[in-house]
């Protein structure tokens, strides 16, 4: 009998566990590109498929390159048929925040934004700056020339706090290291951040790095170029461009999809920012296999700076940095 009560007991704590994670939610993501765009939206694209692996039950619809100006319109025709929509990019803020109080009944979310931007609304922010930092390590222990180029996209949200993260780095492990840096104004102008990177290898630098999808139009030139490197923001990059790209950061959106559900059914509705960092497992970081690509030194010392992130988050002091 005490066999029977403690076989009945594991299967009632199995069968909840599985209703916590099959109950069937849908879910609509606006993308300001394509979920194949090396970047910024395949990474949630990525995390989606990530929650489904784990076993949550997404009806899951990719709404994909919608213009800022579209966004309101597109917002409101997607509104009363899915339980949560995402809108995943900064440039859509404003529409979220106008279309989402005219349907109380839907969850909405909103990133990278770490305002609360209402009762029905969750925003999300990556602390970028965190793998921006191990970027900006590698980055000054790579160059060989202490000359480094970064195609930015804007200077705001998570963008900017990527950047400055590279900047302390780049820092702290070569305090000769001088940085280029500019803007293209964009998150998904491919041809702009092509036309920068292009101009920084010109001028010499030999490490570039770049924020955001459109960053794969420099890392083109870099793959054509010859002796110079990229430290990646997204995973995709290291696998399509493995003779170049000596380590890669990625988010890991799949802890907002998660949140998102888990809040929904603990019955919150918004009013709360999400936040993606390497102790909650919001970020991965994968190393280049090639020994030749990336010394055994360099990967050591962004390995440290890794760990000391996952123990201590939240704890760069990126604001600090005042950009040239």
């Amino acid at each position: 009998m005490k066999k029977l009560i403690v076989l009945l007991a594991a299967l009632l704590m199995l069968a909840i566990s599985f209703t916590a994670v099959a109950d069937s939610v849908s879910i609509a993501i606006v993308y300001p590109d394509t979920v194949d765009d090396k970047g910024w939206c395949q990474s949630m694209h990525m995390g989606v498929e990530k929650a489904i692996s784990m076993g949550y039950e997404i009806e899951y619809t990719p709404v994909e390159s919608v213009a800022t100006a579209d966004a309101p319109n597109t917002l409101d025709q997607l509104a009363e048929n899915y339980d949560i929509i995402i809108c995943h990019g900064a440039m859509f803020n404003t529409a979220c925040q106008e279309i989402a109080p005219e349907y109380p009944d839907q969850i909405w979310a909103a990133g990278t934004t770490d305002q609360l931007f209402g009762e029905n609304i969750f925003t999300f922010m990556p602390q970028s700056e965190e793998p921006g930092y191990i970027n900006g390590i590698i980055a000054g222990m790579m160059t060989k020339v202490n000359k480094v180029g970064i195609v930015g996209s804007t200077d705001g949200a998570d963008s900017a706090r990527y950047v400055r993260g590279f900047v302390m780095g780049l820092n702290e492990s070569n305090p000769d290291a001088e940085y280029m840096l500019s803007w293209t104004g964009s998150f998904s102008d491919t041809v702009g951040a092509g036309d920068i990177g292009n101009t920084f290898i010109q001028a010499g630098c030999d490490v570039l790095v770049g924020p955001a999808q459109q960053a794969v139009g420099a890392l083109r030139n870099v793959a054509a170029a010859e002796g110079v490197l990229w430290v990646g923001q997204t995973t995709a990059q290291l696998v399509d461009f493995p003779e170049v790209v000596v380590a890669a950061a990625d988010y890991d959106y799949s802890a907002v999809i998660i949140g998102l559900i888990e809040r929904t059914a603990e019955g919150k509705t918004g009013n709360e920012c999400i936040p993606l960092n390497y102790n909650n497992n919001g970020f991965v970081y994968t190393f280049s296999e090639n020994a030749e690509l990336l010394p055994e030194d360099v990967k050591a010392a962004a390995q440290a700076a890794y760990n000391k992130l996952v123990a201590t988050p939240d704890t760069l002091d990126y604001k600090s940095i005042v950009l040239k």
